[in-house]
């Protein structure tokens, strides 16, 4: 018989222990300077512990002068392998417009609720240029209570796995307490 262990380590800590406790401070860190003057949209993931410390910056992907196509999986698979209990993305316009668009606040939302069914909290969503920056949590653009049809089937989904648990639960102490109670009556 083979036994195999594998043990998980943390993820390598940001080497000069950085903090993302603002949208000032993730505006100010060298990765994000780089993007904000480039013609292609660029869309990094930066993953926080709890205490607001960086753990890891990556680049998610890189689109052309008018858009980026970013899947929600993408920044959710990022998320749990680097063991981020928050998240902060990024991305630039090369426009030089720093309004988030539509397609922007959809992203933000649907993902940011996403991340919270794996008790991972999106902190902000900040959009770079070359004049400066425009916090989407700072104008309190990341709606926690987002809800769509794709979103009400993965929480349905969750509440009847959690329901079918539940019933497994209960029908295994209901045997011990009937084994107990027939001890007791001997």
């Amino acid at each position: 018989m083979k036994v195999e262990i594998e043990i998980q380590t943390k993820p390598e800590r940001d080497a000069l222990g950085r903090k993302g406790d603002s949208s000032e401070a993730i505006f100010d860190l060298k990765e994000v300077q780089a993007i904000k003057y480039a013609i292609q949209e660029h869309f990094l993931f930066i993953g926080l512990d709890r205490n607001n410390n960086i753990t890891n910056i990556r680049l998610i992907g890189v689109g052309n002068s008018s858009g980026i196509n970013i899947d929600s999986k993408d920044i959710v698979r990022t998320a749990l392998l680097t063991a981020s209990e928050k998240v902060v993305l990024v991305h630039n316009h090369p426009s030089n417009k720093s309004t988030p668009s539509d397609e922007d606040i959809y992203l933000t939302n649907y993902t940011s609720k996403i991340l919270g069914i794996f008790n991972i909290t999106m902190i902000d969503h900040i959009i770079v240029t070359e004049k400066g920056y425009y916090s989407m949590g700072k104008y309190n653009q990341i709606n926690r209570d987002f809800t769509n049809d794709k979103l009400n089937f993965v929480e349905n989904t969750f509440i009847k796995e959690e329901n079918i648990k539940l019933k497994e639960e209960i029908k295994i102490l209901t045997n011990k307490i009937k084994k107990n109670k027939n001890r007791i009556e001997r």
